[in-house]
């Protein structure tokens, strides 16, 4: 395991315009007040480990992700990846970050598995056999390979899920940023994705940062936790010293908003 901070955050804040609605147009206000998604975080991550933000709907997990993974820019503050400012060097970030998203328009939903990561492999700069390799080598580390031709349309949950991480994985990344990572996926599927992110962090030295609610995973991952909420951090540390502050947020919205649990086994079969 490496060491050294992989990513640094000096308060950090992210603000919103929210867009105009017809009830603005008809009543003609047109001045919106901004809405903070992410309020002057300040923390840095160890090279080489996996934390773990965990929050209720609309804590500001995702904009977080998205901001070190240099998608969006923040309001002001600065955020630093392995040296490299966010703000002034974006696409050197995104050079050397992984982001596992699994939003349907993050593929071309009418081809294969195959011809989306051989797109976003040759946006990595891959060509050729080199390219073609490393493609077939995620598949099968996914267990893809016998669904690599089928269309993306077709695929299931669970599928689309690894198909993610397989793209999040093409430029083989320094920082990997995954956003609820076990969705879909069934146990046996989930262990081995858990293998491999432990493997990433403690083998290659891969900086892990993701976003989940499903607490077992974030135990079973995580050597450091970030609770948060409404764009704050309320307490970072080891799982069981933060787990007071975990139950104390949830605690605080009605089921289904949020709320914690474990991972949903459903459509991670082929």
């Amino acid at each position: 395991m490496t060491t050294g901070s992989a990513i640094t955050i000096d308060a950090l804040r992210k603000e919103y315009v929210p867009s105009l609605t017809f009830g603005h147009l008809l009543t003609l206000r047109w001045a919106r007040e901004p809405v903070v998604a992410i309020e002057r975080l300040d923390f840095a991550t160890q090279a080489g480990h996996i934390t773990a933000i965990v929050g209720p709907n609309g804590a500001g997990k995702t904009t977080l992700l998205k901001l070190v993974g240099g998608l969006l820019q923040p309001t002001s503050g600065s955020l630093n990846v392995l040296g490299l400012d966010t703000t002034r060097h974006p696409e050197d970030v995104r050079a050397v970050v992984g982001y596992c998203m699994t939003e349907g328009r993050s593929f071309f939903l009418r081809l294969s598995g195959r011809e989306n990561l051989r797109f976003f492999a040759a946006l990595h700069g891959l060509s050729g056999r080199a390219r073609d390799d490393r493609v077939s080598g995620l598949l099968d580390r996914m267990e893809l390979s016998d669904v690599a031709d089928r269309l993306v349309l077709s695929y299931s949950d669970g599928m689309k899920q690894r198909l993610a991480l397989a793209r999040a994985l093409l430029g083989a990344p320094r920082v990997l940023l995954l956003d609820e990572i076990s969705r879909g996926l069934d146990p046996r599927l989930r262990d081995k994705v858990h293998r491999l992110v432990r493997d990433l962090a403690a083998v290659d030295g891969v900086t892990v940062l993701m976003a989940s609610h499903n607490l077992d995973e974030v135990k079973a991952l995580a050597h450091r936790v970030l609770v948060m909420d409404q764009g704050r951090i309320l307490a970072d540390g080891t799982y069981d010293a933060v787990a007071p502050a975990v139950a104390a947020v949830f605690a605080e919205r009605p089921d289904g908003d949020g709320h914690p649990g474990t991972a949903d086994a459903a459509g991670g079969g082929r």
